[in-house]
C-alpha cells in the first residue's frame, strides 16, 4: 500500500519524514532521560541512535520498500569503478592524517552510566556498534534509500538535492544531545555537500550496501583521532568531500535525462530470474 501511494507522492512522504525527524529530535532525549535517568550523555546518544534505526527500519518495512531501496541489489554494470571513489573518500583523509600527525590515535574516555568509565574494549564496541553501525544503516536506508528513490520519478537532480538537504539537516538533532553548535553546523554542511556525490554514486551503482559499508568505516575511526590529528583530518576531508560533490554534480548532470523507468528496468535485469519448472504457471 505504501509503495503505491508514495511512489507518485514523494513530496508528501518527504514532508512527513521531515516532520517526524523534528518531533524525534525534540522528544527523544527527554523520553530517554525519563525512562533511563542513570545514562550519561554518551549513553543517551547511543539509545537515541538505535531508536532512530528502529524507526527507519520500521518505515521501510511499512512502505514495503526493501526492494525499492536496493539495499542488497547487485552492483550495476559499470558501477564498480565508483567503489574507488568511496575508497578515496575514506582513505585519502586518513592517509594524509597518518602521514602528518604524530601519534594520531588515542582511545577516548566514554561512559554509558554516569561515573562508570568504559574499558578500552568497551569504548571500541561503543563507537563501532553504538554509533557507527547504527548511523550507517539508518542514514543510508533513509536518505539514499527511501528519500532518493521516492523522488526518482522527478529526476535524478531533484532526488539528489532532496536527499542531500535532509541528510545535512538531520545532523541538527545533535544539538539535543549536547554537541556544540559549531561542530553541528560543520558536520551538517559537509553532510549536505557530500550527499550530492553520494546520491550520484548510489544511482550509478544501483545498490546501497557499498554506501553502508563506507558510511560505517567513515563513522568509526574519527572518534579515535587525537586533537592534533583532527586538525589535519578535517581540512583534508573537506577538500575530498568538495571533490566528490563536484564529481557527483557532473554525474547527475550527465544522467539528468535518465528516467525512473530506466532504473527500474536495470534493477529488473540485475535481479536473478527463476529458471526451469519454476517459470511455469
Amino acid at each position: 500500500m505504501g509503495l503505491r501511494y508514495f511512489h507518485s507522492r514523494p513530496v508528501q512522504l518527504y514532508v512527513g519524514i521531515l516532520a517526524a525527524m523534528l518531533a524525534f529530535g525534540v522528544l527523544a532525549r527527554p523520553l530517554v532521560e525519563t525512562f533511563a535517568p542513570g545514562l550519561s550523555v554518551i549513553g543517551i546518544r547511543v539509545v537515541v541512535n538505535w531508536l532512530f534505526v528502529a524507526l527507519v527500519v520500521g518505515l521501510v518495512a511499512w512502505l514495503g520498500w526493501w526492494r525499492k531501496v536496493r539495499l542488497t541489489a547487485p552492483i550495476a554494470s559499470g558501477g564498480r569503478r565508483y567503489l574507488l571513489v568511496l575508497a578515496a573518500l575514506l582513505l585519502v583523509p586518513l592517509g594524509v592524517t597518518l602521514a602528518l600527525a604524530p601519534a594520531p590515535f588515542a582511545v577516548p574516555e566514554f561512559t554509558i552510566l554516569d561515573g562508570q568509565p568504559l574499558s578500552t574494549a568497551g569504548v571500541v564496541v561503543l563507537v563501532v556498534v553504538g554509533f557507527a553501525l547504527g548511523a550507517a544503516v539508518s542514514e543510508e536506508l533513509l536518505y539514499r534509500g527511501v528519500v532518493l528513490r521516492s523522488f526518482e520519478s522527478r529526476g535524478r537532480i531533484p532526488a539528489a538535492l532532496a536527499a542531500s538537504f535532509l541528510f545535512g539537516a538531520s545532523h541538527l538533532s545533535l544539538l539535543a544531545v549536547g554537541v556544540p553548535l559549531s561542530e553541528v553546523l560543520l558536520v551538517g554542511v559537509l553532510s549536505a555537500v557530500s550527499g550530492i556525490g553520494l546520491a550520484a554514486i548510489a544511482f550509478r551503482m544501483g545498490t546501497l550496501w557499498p554506501l553502508v559499508g563506507w558510511h560505517f568505516l567513515q563513522n568509526s575511526f574519527p572518534a579515535f583521532l587525537t586533537a592534533e590529528a583532527m586538525a589535519v583530518f578535517v581540512p583534508v576531508n573537506i577538500a575530498v568531500v568538495l571533490g566528490v560533490a563536484i564529481l557527483g554534480t557532473w554525474l547527475l548532470w550527465t544522467d539528468r535525462n535518465i528516467g525512473v523507468a530506466d532504473d527500474e528496468e536495470m534493477l529488473t535485469d540485475a535481479t536473478p530470474q527463476p529458471t526451469g519448472s519454476s517459470m511455469r504457471p
